[in-house]
């Protein structure tokens, strides 16, 4: 078996990835400049935006709406996802925004500008109303934390990709962790809505498992964030089955034609 990783990064590769990280930092840096909290958001979602969009393969595409399933039980609005297109063009698309099914649906990105206790809520009920879509008429399933993968149900991982966070950085992924896991028990739902916590200068948060990885121990958090994503999303294409898009109509009942 070809092992997963090398003991030393491809340093090109690791290159590539620092400089669009440092992107990611200066254009965070220039929304400063702009004063509503919301355009500051729009702009660094945007930045994240388009280097998936330039860097992910070209069946994937990148972009922000609602998801909807065969029940029209939709997702909310959506910071970034990431849809097939290659086997499901939007339902409906405008300057703005996108509505696509739930079986085209690979992943759900919110970017927040500073992590705090009342965004990781707004996150956590997002992903949990995510969770409840039902892609190939079966609810999306969790990541899986031992075994083998599920290859009669669909994942779509929900990350929450902040630039920074509130807290100290002393023993800040006990802290962050304490914070997910309050937002997961006030919304009733299991911790494991939300796949990935990521803080650009600090590290990332593996909720379900109750791991971290801190800046200091890894090549880079955007390498790993990337890394990751990539290879769910070729993982996961190959195990979804081919949208059946009679699922959204009813049923018709076809009557034999007389001979006479």
């Amino acid at each position: 078996m070809t092992k997963r990783s090398t003991r030393s990064s491809s340093q090109v590769f690791k290159r590539v990835l620092e400089q669009a990280s440092e992107r990611l930092r200066l254009d965070a840096g220039a929304a400063e400049n702009l004063q509503h909290r919301g355009l500051r958001g729009n702009e660094r979602a945007n930045a994240l935006r388009e280097f998936l969009a330039n860097h992910l393969p070209r069946v994937f595409e990148v972009g922000n709406g609602e998801a909807i399933d065969f029940r029209d039980d939709r997702s909310g609005e959506l910071d970034l996802f990431i849809f097939d297109r290659a086997t499901a063009a939007a339902l409906q698309t405008s300057s703005e925004s996108a509505l696509i099914p739930a079986e085209a649906l690979y992943a759900v990105i919110e970017v927040k500008t500073k992590l705090t206790q009342e965004e990781l809520d707004k996150s956590t009920a997002a992903a949990a109303k995510l969770r409840r879509l039902k892609p190939f008429k079966k609810a999306f399933v969790a990541a899986r934390t031992g075994g083998r993968a599920s290859f009669s149900r669909c994942r779509c991982p929900y990350f929450v990709f902040a630039y920074e966070t509130n807290l100290a950085e002393e023993d800040w992924a006990s802290k962050e962790y304490r914070r997910i896991y309050n937002a997961a028990d006030k919304m009733g739902v299991a911790i494991d809505v939300v796949d990935r916590v990521i803080v650009l200068n600090r590290g990332i948060i593996l909720p379900n498992k109750r791991q971290s990885l801190l800046e200091e121990d890894s090549d880079g958090i955007f390498l790993e964030f990337y890394l990751h994503l990539i290879n769910f999303l070729m993982r996961e294409r190959g195990r979804r089955p081919v949208i059946d898009w009679t699922a959204y109509t009813s049923r018709k009942k076809w009557k034999t034609i007389s001979k006479h």
